[in-house]
């Protein structure tokens, strides 16, 4: 398949191409960009018919540069409000070096060891870390990889594999076209057709922003990665996509994170259940708003300093926006406390939110000043 050069034409037309009505195009609703090969991406239809994914493809313009590498989608109805992931084609548990197969619901799952001292690791709460078990498989010219090991035991959380629609793109050619081998500095897009159109009204949907080379990652005003060795998953507010190229004066030249969700990489459970949005008649909110109460202190609290969290209920989630809704930081918990130890990132001075997501998905927001 042929890579496609975006007419230069677009970074002088409007930055939008989202004139069109909310809830009448796909959309792409999850990215995941995760240890080596875990990489996927996942189309929403928010329309009430069912659509032809042949007509579309989903590729990336690679390392910031106009040049779109397209893959073709298959001829599946996409029905109403419902999803199609799409994976990388890296299916073979016997893959070596840079063959790293993609994670299938049986790696290894055990105690984190340190690499120096071959001690547990233990989080900030006292509680040990565990994570996939990998060895060393010997390669060409001494590169040597982490491959993860197996065992006998499913475990759903780490689970890719089985949970993809479509896989793609199975071997990586030099210079070629090789659209599902993005690594979070890749603008990834959905494309009507295979050709962007010179005002970019066929390009449904576009994570990143096109024409611009972001170093590792896209990233928050914090610095906190977006793109790379992440899991994001659109809010359900959002009833469409975004196309952001690099030139445009408005808006801003910015991958526009605070309409996702972001968590670490690998993290799948966000795939289940296919996609929440309010374009769907039958979405109900599962999220209360301020029904269990949280103390933060000190606040004022210190940039670039760490407060501490206790509520009465076990929480899952902080998170810290600007007073204009946009993400700062996200920190996810795993074990669940009802008293936390949250790092405050370095930004500046002045009046912020603390929302608090528990275990029952009820959230709550308090107003956080910076000094």
């Amino acid at each position: 398949m042929k890579k496609y050069i975006l007419p230069l034409v677009l970074t002088i037309v409007s930055f939008s191409i989202l004139q069109a009505q909310p809830c009448s195009k796909l959309f792409i609703s999850k990215y995941l960009e995760g240890y080596s090969n875990n990489s996927a991406i996942e189309i929403y239809n928010p329309t009430n018919t069912a659509i032809d994914l042949s007509a579309y493809t989903i590729g990336r313009f690679r390392n910031g540069t106009q040049n779109y590498e397209p893959q073709a989608l298959p001829a599946v109805m996409l029905q109403p409000y419902d999803t199609y992931l799409a994976g990388i084609d890296k299916r073979d548990s016997l893959g070596t070096c840079y063959e790293i197969p993609m994670w299938n619901g049986y790696q290894e799952w055990d105690v984190c060891l340190d690499g120096t001292t071959g001690l547990p690791i233990i989080d900030s709460n006292g509680d040990t870390v565990y994570c996939v078990q990998y060895q060393n498989v010997s390669c060409s010219g001494g590169n040597d990889i982490p491959h993860h090991k197996y065992d006998n035991t499913y475990k759903d959380f780490l689970d890719l594999q089985g949970k993809v629609d479509g896989f793609f793109n199975p071997n990586y050619v030099s210079g070629g076209n090789n659209p599902m081998y993005f690594n979070g500095d890749d603008a990834v897009a959905l494309v009507l057709g295979s050709i962007p159109a010179n005002d970019g009204s066929n390009v449904m949907d576009v994570v990143g922003v096109v024409g611009e080379d972001p170093g590792d990652s896209w990233v928050t005003a914090s610095g906190y990665w977006i793109t790379k060795d992440r899991s994001l998953v659109k809010k359900p507010f959002v009833e469409e996509g975004r196309l952001v190229v690099k030139g445009v004066a408005a808006p801003a030249d910015t991958l526009h994170y605070s309409e996702w969700d972001i968590y670490p990489k690998n993290t799948f459970h966000v795939i289940d259940g296919g996609h929440q949005c309010s374009c769907d008649p039958n979405y109900v909110s599962t999220k209360q708003i301020n029904q269990i109460d949280f103390q933060v202190y000190p606040n004022p609290a210190t940039s670039n300093g760490a407060v501490m969290i206790e509520a009465k209920g076990k929480i899952q989630r902080v998170q810290i926006l600007n007073t204009l809704g946009q993400l700062i930081n996200t920190i996810n918990y795993k074990n669940n406390q009802v008293r936390q130890e949250v790092s405050i990132p370095n930004i500046t001075s002045g009046l912020y939110l603390i929302s608090i997501e528990f275990e029952d998905h009820s959230i709550t927001t308090r107003k956080l000043m910076v000094k």
